[in-house]
């Protein structure tokens, strides 16, 4: 997969210079242009994935660059602004128009590092984009009494404006619930907005979500779905209360109806003073807790077929139909990862050599592989991986280490590493730990 193409826009040389020179040391595809006429004539030929934009230039100002860019009808890339000479209106005046966000020279290289990649991000992932993309609004699959409940829960939420919150943990299906709950409340596909609340410091925090806002009301209402909700930091917790008061007003209809998803149960995170109780009472008008795949495993031979035929019709991966031998493995197995790991399962049995049905002994391997991988012998450095890497192989040996020796006590934990509970919880999700799953190791 090709790196992300970035195009700079500044007049000053040594700025071009200097963040050409970072980005292409961080591994992005860059091109520079001078000035807008320059820009202009190069998009012509390029076609890039983010563009930063400084707003003073001799021959066309940033501003009036974007307002010609967002007449067109779905923008092609994302932009962020630069400017030495910046506001906080000329940055809403700008986000308006269709930025991203805004940077301020001196630019922090930090920040711009950090500012490119969760906008990059969330342009992968839709973090911003009108959603439209039918595996994102699937029911349920399965015949359990959970499925079935699940499905039921949905439907009378959708004769309703209610904010719910999801509730399970990860892979189980949450943010697919929430756009299903969208979908069948037959708001307009481009009226929901999905901001992963891990991806966002307080600084961008309350402005993507009054662009949001905007957004949604642009189409007369709709639906901002907030994932990883328990990992708000203070700050965040206080600007979305401000927000949701200024847009949900008593005795009238939600313009801006909320949907969450949550790993952790809020009430306990507010009993323990980790979560704002005001903002919960929000959030959560209803609650839908969502269960591991371990709980309804008699649904796992559906889910598994479900799979085996879609994946192929919507990814092209080749087809090839599991054995009953195979799917009676795996309807025994624990699936720590949930429904993602059942269906990247599927996929990378599809996309092996092999039979035209998939057999047992594959499975089989395939799972020691995985199981391998995230129990790795030792704790030793690998020198084979890149500084980064090599950091977060470190981190989550020592945050498992740890978390194993409490029990999965995260205060304990917290205690331990030195670190607030709210940015640990954030940093063990990033990594992709669960400490409920620390008691079962």
């Amino acid at each position: 997969m090709s790196q992300p193409h970035i195009l700079i826009i500044d007049d000053e040389p040594d700025i071009r210079n200097l963040i050409s020179e970072i980005l292409t040391d961080e591994g992005y595809q860059v091109s520079v242009a001078e000035g807008g006429n320059d820009a202009k004539d190069q998009l012509k030929e390029i076609s890039p994935d983010l563009v930063l934009l400084d707003i003073w230039m001799p021959d066309i100002d940033g501003i009036s660059l974007l307002k010609e860019w967002n007449l067109q009808q779905n923008m092609p890339f994302a932009v962020v602004m630069m400017s030495g000479h910046g506001t906080i209106e000329t940055a809403i005046e700008a986000t308006k128009m269709g930025a991203k966000d805004f940077v301020e020279k001196p630019i922090s290289l930090a920040k711009l590092l950090q500012t490119i990649e969760v906008t990059l991000s969330q342009n992968e992932s839709s973090g911003q984009a009108p959603v439209a993309v039918e595996w994102q609004v699937l029911e349920p699959v399965g015949s359990s009494a959970a499925a079935n409940e699940l499905r039921g829960t949905i439907n009378k939420l959708s004769k309703t404006t209610t904010n719910t919150l999801f509730i399970g943990d990860g892979g189980t299906g949450k943010l697919t619930l929430a756009l299903l709950l969208h979908h069948q409340r037959k708001l307009a596909e481009q009226a929901a907005v999905i901001i992963n609340s891990l991806s966002l410091s307080d600084h961008d925090f309350g402005l993507t979500l009054e662009n949001s806002a905007t957004q949604i009301t642009e189409h007369g209402s709709g639906s901002l779905i907030l994932t990883n909700i328990d990992c708000l930091t203070d700050e965040q917790q206080t600007q979305l209360l401000i927000c949701l008061k200024k847009w949900q007003k008593p005795h009238q209809q939600n313009t801006v109806q909320l949907l969450c998803t949550s790993h952790q149960d809020i009430k306990y995170l507010v009993s323990n003073d980790e979560f704002n109780r005001e903002l919960f009472d929000f959030i959560a008008e209803f609650t839908v807790p969502v269960c591991n795949l371990s709980e309804r495993s008699e649904d796992v031979p559906e889910l598994l077929n479900f799979y085996v035929n879609y994946l192929p019709d919507k990814e092209q991966t080749p087809y090839r139909k599991m054995s009953f031998a195979a799917q009676n493995h795996l309807r025994n197995y624990d699936w720590p990862g949930n429904l993602r790991e059942l269906k990247n399962l599927v996929r990378q049995l599809q996309l092996q050599d092999g039979d035209a049905e998939i057999q047992l002994d594959e499975v089989i391997d395939l799972l020691e592989q995985s199981e391998q991988a995230d129990n790795p012998a030792g704790h030793n450095t690998r020198y084979d991986l890149e500084l980064r890497e090599a950091r977060e192989a470190f981190e989550r040996d020592y945050l498992l280490y740890h978390l194993k020796a409490v029990e999965g006590k995260v205060g304990d934990l917290a205690k331990i590493s030195g670190m607030e509970r709210t940015n640990l919880y954030r940093k063990l999700r990033s990594l992709n730990i669960n400490p409920k799953n620390m008691d079962k190791s």
